[in-house]
């Protein structure tokens, strides 16, 4: 057996503990090739999927609420088996063209909306409003999305949506929270208002057939308005009044109130 360094040698030796440590700490400093790879992986992944759901849209607003995989393949100009390197299935497919609409109708919902000068009324007048251009401007895809095509036989469109109703939620909470203070009142109010919005817009795009002219836009919008105040105006707290017609730090007047 070796015998350990001694006299001058040893003593300009650190300890082997040390140097066990500084190996290790050099070893975790050198960037890993996998990670990189991983990373432009991911990239390419969010890359490729956002350009299947954007040939998704066009062609299902083409062709139909009934354009096929084969037909959204075709649009984007690849053969289907990339598009299941990219999507557990049909679902996950569906799935992220519902968060894609749901985002970008979230952005245009919230970008001119003043949630403290307008009134309960006109916020609600103005959401409608949006979305029935929504709606009006990509009818297949509206129903594309209310029936469920993609949404697989073991799940409901209303499961697949359910990340935009919670956002829904999180969002209204503070804007509601202080007329309806139950948190499950609150939650059912959103979840009927999105029923509202899905089964409205499925009705008017299908109220148009032969011998029959669709809903104008301006009555469909009207009847969305007051079916929505009615929600929230039978879930608001008993305590007080509830004036629609006056801005959100207004709209609620009662003696031990404090907004």
């Amino acid at each position: 057996m070796a015998e350990p360094p001694s006299g001058l040698l040893a003593e300009k030796l650190p300890p082997v503990s040390d140097i066990i440590d500084a190996v290790s700490d050099a070893s975790t400093a050198i960037p890993k090739r996998a990670d990189a790879r991983t990373t432009r992986w991911t990239e390419h992944r969010i890359k490729v999927r956002a350009e299947f759901v954007e040939a998704s849209i066009r062609a299902i607003d083409t062709i139909g609420p009934n354009a096929t995989l084969d037909d959204i393949c075709t649009e984007l100009g690849v053969r289907k088996p990339k598009l299941y390197r990219f999507f557990d299935d049909k679902s996950d497919l569906y799935s992220a063209i519902l968060e894609n609409v749901s985002t970008t109708l979230w952005g245009r919902l919230a970008s001119s909306i003043n949630f403290y000068e307008d009134s309960v009324e006109d916020i609600i007048t103005h959401l409608s409003s949006e979305y029935a251009d929504v709606v009006s401007e990509h009818p297949n895809l509206v129903t594309f999305l209310v029936t469920g095509q993609y949404s697989g036989s073991a799940t409901h469109p209303l499961d697949a949506a359910r990340t935009s109703i919670d956002r829904a939620t999180a969002i209204s909470e503070d804007v509601l929270a202080n007329f309806i203070s139950s948190s499950d009142r609150l939650e059912l109010t959103i979840y009927s208002i999105f029923g509202i919005a899905a089964s409205g817009a499925d009705w008017w795009i299908r109220s148009e057939r032969p011998g029959r002219t669709a809903l104008p836009k301006e009555l469909f919008v009207a009847q969305l308005v007051r079916s929505i105040l009615a929600v929230v105006i039978a879930n608001v707290d008993a305590d007080g009044d509830f004036d629609v017609s006056q801005p959100l730090h207004l709209a609620r007047t009662s003696d031990d109130f404090d907004f």
